[in-house]
């Protein structure tokens, strides 16, 4: 039976389930590692690609009950246009957007469902605000294993289309609900989960195996829950226990977003953008956050704030210079890449890691922000892009909000009345809408004991009816 220390109070515990937390605090666990003397290189170059490459140092797991999509394996890519761009001569992005559903979770959730099928669990609950969930359903549906995800309001839309595309029962979460009792044989998994934890190792193992069992001097990871940043730490540490590097000298440099919880390092003034937050940066679990301290200090590296001006603005660098399009939370690596070049904390011959996490198409209004901030401001300029996504269904919900502000459902109303259409197809439109920066929201009522949230039409939205009026809108 494996060993579990708290990340917060460091008690150590026997581990009976999938879903263990500290019984003590309440806090995360992660697992002690075990004695894994003996191993060899050569073993580890022999076994397939893919994050179960290194299963010698994962959970047991028997193989008939091994869950993957052919997670792990991302290609760690020379960087040289990007890399000049900053004034670094060896830059490498770990491409961890190819994995099955464009995220580094799935390595962690191919171990905890693999190990769920093994012990008869019938069924997954999850409250996300994107890629666990996404990865979830998909590993879940390839195990036969059904899946009942609680998503929040601030929730892509990209990544709840994944999971209703993998079969997942959605529901909303609510601010004050109570949990209800699940089923013995349910599971409940988190980010903070210690066997997706484990798996998130992998991006460590396979890091050091690309670079020839050898560690860079700089790893750049985001911050997010601090989960994935503290874990590719870790595994280096288990790689030097285990004998298989000598030692490890490599610094970590946390990239985090301005407008969520800080860590230490460095200070930065908020951007007039500050109120544009990105939902995979926002989740965080005291402990693995701590860990994530921890390693960024124990290393020599720190924590890098990014506003989202900042991050918004390295999305499109990223793709420009290396053909990568990665969700915010993702490029926000490569905006303090730039802060740490500017402020010299990585010398221009360093051996840099950045570590994209997740792909763009997790999050297309990262798009319309991108044109937003690399195009002509005047939307008579840009006119013909936004048309372009405003089909008549939008049109109308933007002509309606030309009346005044309104809430969603009472638009639904309106619209109901000349066409069929459901109140989540006008809050789909309203989120694109809010994307292509013509509609924002200006408030939140509580209405018969329900939150609701008030829209209006933006300067940019008047002015595009105006030129959609003017010009007739050829999308009809």
């Amino acid at each position: 039976m494996p060993l579990m220390r708290c990340t917060n109070c460091q008690t150590v515990v026997d581990a009976t389930t999938l879903d263990p937390t500290c019984e003590k605090c309440g806090s995360a666990l992660t697992l002690v590692p075990s004695e894994s003397q003996g191993l060899k290189r050569g073993a580890f170059d022999r076994n397939s690609i893919g994050a179960w490459r290194y299963r010698d140092l994962l959970p047991a797991v028997p193989d008939a009950d091994i869950v993957t999509l052919g997670e792990g394996g991302t290609p760690l890519l020379a960087a040289d246009r990007l890399g000049k761009e900053f004034g670094l001569n060896r830059l490498m992005l770990k491409d961890e957007s190819r994995n099955p559903t464009g995220s580094f979770i799935d390595r962690g959730v191919t171990v905890l469902v693999s190990l769920a099928r093994s012990r008869g669990v019938r069924g997954v609950e999850c409250e996300t605000t994107g890629n666990l969930g996404a990865s979830l359903a998909a590993y879940c549906a390839k195990a036969g294993i059904e899946t009942n995800i609680r998503i929040r309001r601030s929730i892509d839309r990209e990544k709840l289309y994944q999971m209703i595309a993998f079969g997942a029962e959605i529901q909303t979460s609510r601010p004050g609900r109570k949990d209800e009792q699940s089923d013995r044989r349910t599971l409940r998994a988190t980010a903070g989960n210690p066997y997706i934890l484990e798996g998130e190792k992998t991006t460590g193992f396979e890091l050091i195996q690309d670079l020839g069992w050898k560690t860079p001097d700089v790893v750049v990871v985001p911050v997010g829950t601090g989960g994935h940043l503290a874990m590719i730490w870790s595994a280096l540490q288990d790689l030097v226990h285990s004998g298989l590097i000598e030692s490890q000298s490599c610094r970590f440099l946390g990239a985090q977003s301005i407008a969520g919880p800080t860590s230490g390092g460095q200070s930065k003034q908020r951007s007039s953008q500050a109120e544009l937050t990105f939902a995979e940066l926002e989740e965080s679990e005291p402990g693995l956050r701590r860990l994530a301290d921890r390693a960024m200090h124990d290393s020599g590296g720190q924590a890098i704030e990014n506003s989202a001006a900042e991050t918004v603005k390295a999305i499109g660098i990223l793709a420009r210079t290396e053909g990568i399009f990665a969700e915010p939370a993702a490029a926000s690596v490569i905006s303090s890449l730039k802060s740490a070049r500017d402020e010299r904390i990585i010398d221009r011959d360093e051996d840099v890691v950045c570590v994209v996490t997740g792909a763009g198409l997790k999050d297309t209004k990262a798009i319309s922000r991108i044109a937003r901030t690399s195009t002509p401001t005047a939307l008579r300029d840009d006119y013909d892009l936004a048309r372009l996504q405003v089909g008549p269904t939008k049109l109308e919900v933007l002509v309606a909000l030309a009346k005044g502000s309104t809430f969603g459902y009472d638009l639904w109303k309106e619209l109901s009345g000349s066409r069929s259409i459901t109140t989540a197809s006008v809050y789909q439109h309203l989120g694109e809408l809010e994307g292509l920066g013509l509609v924002r929201r200006s408030g939140v009522a509580t209405v018969k004991g329900r939150e609701r949230v008030l829209y209006r039409l933006t300067d940019r939205g008047s002015v595009f009816l105006e030129m959609a009026g003017r010009l007739g809108h050829r999308n009809r």
